[in-house]
């Protein structure tokens, strides 16, 4: 990632694995989906399939194992390669909290608490994904979660209680969404949670209520923080600024620009206007509402990081984040091999089980290799499999 003095603000890079060739070829070619409906999915059957199978670390067997403390038990599963992202080294990073919180939590016995702020939800795109639904994607990433807590179990019986900072609400009026739209994806996820078994595991807590619990505060801090995110945005050399923007305009919402290619390529044929100044125009309009997301963006967090938001609001939890960094804990919400996150696309179960997640264009292009799998009264699929 490029040099940044707000290390703490980071994204997600999109994963583009089509071509507009390509898109164009699979139109020309183009038949309906294959698809299925199931009556509803089976939860239990997804669990037993995919969820934690045993002691993987298999504690007890090391030649010094009688020496070692609970907490370094619970250490060694947190950073077992099968649930955490990035290198071992962000835990025992310089600063870091995460042995000392463990250790305090062991000794009040109670679980381990990391919080997450993520799950910002899914406003509709045609291109990464038509659902605003929770699918078997963020079904995958709340019980991968999951099976981190219940293998905490086997070194440390409360195990781990993950708190996932619902965002959506606090990032809608930058993405451009209206946050009212937010509230049916997070009764949702608890719904999710409840039919994974997970309620030991995972709870949720809003965002935007810290924000409002400090609602004077944070608009003063906010007041302070602009002007100096903007002073490093004015540096014609600020790389970090075009990779923040590049990777914000797949949220921004743009639908009166979707609105408006539809409309171009279905309708008006003659507009009288060069069809090149009109794509011009549009790719101005996405970079411009990308700036300015990607703007208020860095802004709220750098606000709510100095206002020390979230330690100030949990302060025996473990910071944890779906961007690799020092000092922070990150787990795997997905395959390894999955570029994205669960919420910014669509799952495919592919023939041997694996589950990952991409862009539905991705399906789109490659229309004959893949079936729709719907659940009775659904208007998109849950997921998609190999055909």
């Amino acid at each position: 990632m490029p040099d940044n003095k707000f290390t703490y603000v980071s994204y997600t890079e999109p994963d583009v694995r089509t071509t507009i060739e390509g898109l164009i070829e699979a139109n020309q070619s183009w038949e309906p989906l294959k698809a299925r409906i199931i009556p509803e999915f089976d939860y239990p059957g997804f669990i037993e399939r995919y969820g934690f199978k045993g002691a993987l670390l298999e504690p007890g067997t090391g030649s010094d194992d009688a020496a070692r403390t609970v907490a370094e038990r619970v250490l060694a599963v947190l950073n077992d390669e099968s649930h955490r992202r990035g290198p071992e080294s962000h835990t025992h990073a310089e600063g870091s909290e995460i042995p000392r919180l463990v250790e305090e939590a062991v000794g009040r016995r109670s679980p381990v608490r990391i919080v997450i702020p993520s799950f910002p939800g899914r406003p509709h795109n045609p291109w990464s994904h038509r659902r605003v639904r929770p699918d078997l994607s963020e079904a995958y990433a709340l019980l991968r979660l999951k099976n981190v807590s219940d293998h905490v179990r086997t070194v440390y019986p409360p195990g781990v209680e993950f708190i996932i900072l619902l965002d959506g609400r606090a990032y809608s009026p930058f993405y451009g969404s209206s946050p009212e739209a937010d509230e049916p994806y997070v009764e949702e996820l608890r719904t999710l949670v409840g039919k994974l078994d997970a309620e030991e595991s995972i709870g949720l807590l809003d965002l935007q209520d810290l924000v409002d619990e400090r609602a004077a505060e944070f608009e003063e801090v906010k007041r302070l923080v602009a002007p100096e995110v903007e002073a490093e945005w004015n540096k014609p050399d600020y790389e970090f600024r075009d990779q923040l923007i590049a990777a914000m305009r797949l949220g921004t919402d743009t639908t009166a620009l979707n609105a408006a290619a539809i409309q171009l390529v279905k309708h008006e044929t003659d507009t009288g206007i060069d069809t090149n100044t009109l794509i011009k125009r549009m790719r101005e309009g996405v970079d411009e509402r990308g700036r300015r997301t990607a703007f208020d963006y860095m802004v709220f967090l750098v606000t709510i990081k100095r206002m020390e938001l979230i330690k100030t609001r949990l302060p025996d939890a473990i910071r944890g984040t779906v961007h690799p960094k020092p000092g922070q804990y990150s787990p795997y919400l997905t395959d390894p091999e999955t570029a994205i996150a669960p919420w910014h696309g669509v799952p495919i179960v592919f023939g041997d089980g694996r589950i990952r997640t991409v862009y539905e264009s991705y399906v789109y292009q490659n229309h004959s290799a893949f079936r729709a799998v719907y659940e009775k009264g659904d208007y998109e699929p849950f997921y998609y499999e190999e055909a």
